[in-house]
């Protein structure tokens, strides 16, 4: 049986599939994202970011609708990435939650600098206040207050003993968020 992995592209609304990863030297993609201004724009976060069956090698870049992949990891390197976030208001911004930390770009990728060191897996903006952004490295949640640039920790309310990070949040109520 052939298993093939990467990312998987439909153009009829999900009722057949094409590949244009296979080429790549890694197949395992954690994070897709769109770019809003530019659609035919997409960055993807390579590696698997749960079992580690592919290893990473940072952000790669399409600007052809997925055909053709660079890779855009300057500044980051061959990290897994397991989830992509890009500022809702500036395309200009993306973050990276990664397994060497959390990076920030403030120029579409093109180079990134990192924020906080640490086995990242979440990162989400803070509904209709992207100046506020989380993050969660295991057990460990972390708030930004300057868009992502840097991070503190907070401990305050959280329960311990939890080892897997994930974070959610609501535009409808905004000062909620779930761990």
């Amino acid at each position: 049986m052939l298993f093939r992995s990467g990312l998987w592209q439909s153009s009829d609304g999900g009722a057949t599939w094409v590949c244009h990863t296979d080429s790549m030297a890694t197949l395992g993609v954690s994070a897709i994202v769109v770019d809003k201004n530019m659609p035919s724009t997409l960055y993807i976060g390579t590696g698997d970011r749960d079992a580690g069956d592919a290893p990473g090698m940072g952000v790669f870049k399409s600007t052809d609708n997925g055909l053709s992949w660079i890779p855009w990891n300057t500044g980051m390197g061959n990290t897994v990435v397991g989830k992509l976030l890009q500022h809702p208001a500036n395309n200009q911004i993306l973050l990276a939650a990664t397994s060497g930390g959390l990076y920030r770009s403030a120029n579409c990728g093109t180079s990134w600098t990192l924020s906080i060191g640490g086995n990242f897996k979440d990162v989400a903006f803070k509904p209709n206040d992207p100046n506020t952004v989380y993050a969660a490295a295991g057990p460990n949640f972390y708030r930004s207050t300057n868009n992502g640039t840097s991070f503190v920790s907070v401990t305050s309310g959280l329960p311990s003993g939890q080892q897997r990070g994930t974070i959610a949040v609501s535009a409808a109520n905004a000062n909620y968020v779930y761990r």
